[in-house]
């Protein structure tokens, strides 16, 4: 009796034995092949906004240095020695009134002081030299002459907004030491000859300047108002993806993004026309890019 209970429990303990390896080893997947087990789907929590008709400004944006609309270097017509200075900076002074007086210093001779007069009207913005110093004619500038009453900024505008550019558009500068104002000027001079090494052209902005705030040097900023843009469709610049030189938007189709190529136009602000790629009403995505996928599932939010 003792010896068929022992043979019953080798042959049990035979069976849990095959059941155990065959659960190790048949039923294991095989390196390289695949769970069957299915993974839960990780949404993409996204921030969207509709695209919108909306009438945007064409403004092109340049930035330059201001400088007097009439500047003069004086030169002396002698060579000599500066005797004195007849003026200081900041003083103005009147077409042909005399600047500074030149000492021809010629030993054994005795000649009349010479005088060094202005070729403009306006303000003595520079004087470079002290009394004394020795000056060649033509060579050694005595004094700098400007008229602050007209600044310019000399602008070279590339070959694709020339068609947009034309004689009396409205300029509007910015300058950091007036940051909460427009200054306002106009397209004053057009070149007809491109430079041909940049591709780009020359032209000119006048800007009236009661008070001579502004000055020579001034770092600008310049928005050009080119005319509008009325119906186009826009939507937030945060919305397009930039992708080997291409653009792209994501849009929301069943809780899927989709991605999309389009084509922008002009900006303005923080918005840009779309001018192919989407329609009116279209839902895109502004906000949560990052790990986005043509296909993601999403989560939006808007």
């Amino acid at each position: 009796m003792k010896k068929k209970r022992i043979i019953w429990l080798v042959i049990f303990l035979h069976i849990i034995g095959i059941v155990f390896l065959k659960r190790v080893f048949l039923n294991k997947p095989r390196r390289g092949q695949p769970s069957f087990r299915k993974a839960a789907v990780e949404k993409i929590t996204v921030k969207v906004e509709k695209v919108k008709r909306q009438d945007l400004d064409f403004i092109l944006s340049y930035a330059g240095s201001l400088k007097a609309k009439d500047e003069a270097l004086v030169y002396p017509k002698i060579s000599g020695k500066l005797s004195n200075y007849l003026v200081s900076e900041g003083d103005k002074i009147e077409k042909e009134k005399t600047i500074a007086l030149i000492d021809r210093d010629e030993t054994g001779l005795k000649y009349e002081l010479a005088k060094v007069d202005s070729p403009i009207a306006g303000i003595i913005g520079r004087t470079f030299l002290d009394k004394g110093a020795n000056v060649t004619s033509q060579v050694t500038p005595i004094a700098l002459v400007v008229d602050m009453d007209q600044m310019i900024v000399k602008l070279n505008i590339p070959e694709a907004d020339i068609s947009d550019i034309k004689k009396g558009l409205t300029a509007y500068l910015k300058v950091d030491s007036y940051p909460n104002e427009n200054f306002e000027g106009v397209v004053s001079k057009i070149s007809e000859v491109m430079d041909t090494q940049t591709r780009t052209l020359p032209i000119e902005i006048l800007i009236p300047n009661p008070g001579h705030r502004l000055k020579s040097g001034m770092f600008s900023r310049i928005r050009i108002f080119a005319g509008k843009h009325t119906g186009s469709l826009v939507v937030g610049q945060d919305s397009l993806v930039k992708e080997s030189s291409f653009d792209y938007v994501y849009i929301i189709e069943d809780s899927v993004a989709r991605k999309v190529k389009v084509r922008p136009g002009i900006y303005q602000d923080n918005k840009v026309e779309i001018l192919e790629g989407l329609r009116e009403g279209q839902q895109v995505i502004v906000f949560g890019h990052q790990g986005l996928k043509d296909g993601s599932s999403v989560n939006v939010i808007e």
